[in-house]
């Protein structure tokens, strides 16, 4: 509308006189024996497109140029294929009925009561004003009428661009309500994508439960358990000639630390305890090295529960 707009101010103007001019001579030689009706349509047909096919053709070509900027020159040729689904009464009328039908026909009916309102005040501004030209001259005329068109134009136009401004805003709203997901398709998607948070907790019990187990084993088969004495519990195993250090097979605090120290009394284990040595070995991983630091404490933990054991066998040995 825009690029059909400005043609007519900067095309029009120079090109309605000479029309003037041509319809002037076909009205005088209308009568002539050589001229036949169809002649004189086909020559004042020549004249009318000579005015309309430049406007028009610039606003089709805007037309286009403008929606295939606005999609990124993307074409679809199977849109303009038959499809039997376009023509179905049931789809068309829940097309039509539907939330997106009715909000379109509500979004339809305030489009016409904008530019109706804008219509009636700009015509009838013009009609007041065409009761003075009454005997004026064709081309005159002809330029009144083309400035109270243009008018006319730039006001729906300037409609136009409010309405669209508005259908852009909310379009672009329902677009982000419809993108939004719902709580149970976000719960959905996070299954899908991280798996089910109750089979994941209970894979998370199932491991920590088989953990604990294997640290009870290795409680067993411990030299000595270091403990806080009541917090912390730290079981070390050491095989001399079989390793470089000793290592901690199980640690635990709280109530983990009290079912190692049960573990280790029913399996004769010794348990000495020493809360600076428990609590610096309980933040080491499983399965690591006593380190280096600590190696002379623990060396004569060790020392101690050997000499413990020793006498215990020299004393059933008598």
């Amino acid at each position: 509308m825009g690029a059909g707009l400005v043609m007519l101010l900067f095309y029009l103007p120079g090109q309605y006189a000479s029309f003037m001019r041509a319809m002037a001579v076909l009205m005088f030689h209308a009568g002539d024996d050589g001229l036949s009706l169809a002649a004189l349509g086909r020559i004042a047909m020549r004249h009318g497109l000579a005015l309309v096919v430049p406007v028009g053709g610039f606003a089709a070509v805007a037309t286009v140029g403008l929606g295939l900027f606005q999609t990124g020159f993307l074409l679809r040729p199977e849109g303009i294929m038959p499809d039997m689904g376009r023509i179905s009464p049931v789809k068309g009328l829940t097309r039509v009925f539907g939330t997106g039908g009715l909000m379109e026909g509500g979004k339809a009916l305030l489009k016409i009561g904008l530019l109706g309102a804008l219509v009636y005040g700009v015509a009838r501004r013009s009609l007041l004003e065409g009761l003075s030209l009454v005997g004026v001259g064709p081309v005159p005329l002809c330029g009144t009428l083309l400035h109270a068109f243009a008018r006319l134009s730039m006001t729906l136009l300037a409609g136009y661009v409010v309405i669209a401004g508005l259908d852009v805003f909310w379009r672009f709203r329902h677009r982000l309500s419809k993108l939004r997901m719902s709580r149970q398709e976000l719960k959905d998607e996070y299954r899908e994508t991280e798996g089910d948070p109750h089979i994941k907790g209970r894979i998370r019990q199932l491991r920590t439960r088989m953990a604990r187990q294997q640290m009870m084993k290795a409680v067993k088969q411990a030299t000595v358990v270091v403990t806080n004495p009541t917090h912390y519990a730290v079981a070390l195993v050491y095989e001399r000639g079989a390793q470089a250090a000793p290592k901690i097979v199980a640690r635990g605090v709280d109530e983990m630390a009290a079912r190692i120290r049960e573990v280790a009394m029913a399996n004769h284990v010794p348990i000495v305890p020493n809360p600076p040595l428990a609590r610096a070995l309980y933040p080491l991983p499983l399965d690591t090295e006593v380190p280096v630091e600590h190696f002379r404490v623990v060396a004569a933990i060790i020392a101690y529960v050997w000499r413990i054991r020793k006498g215990q066998g020299v004393q059933a040995g008598r």
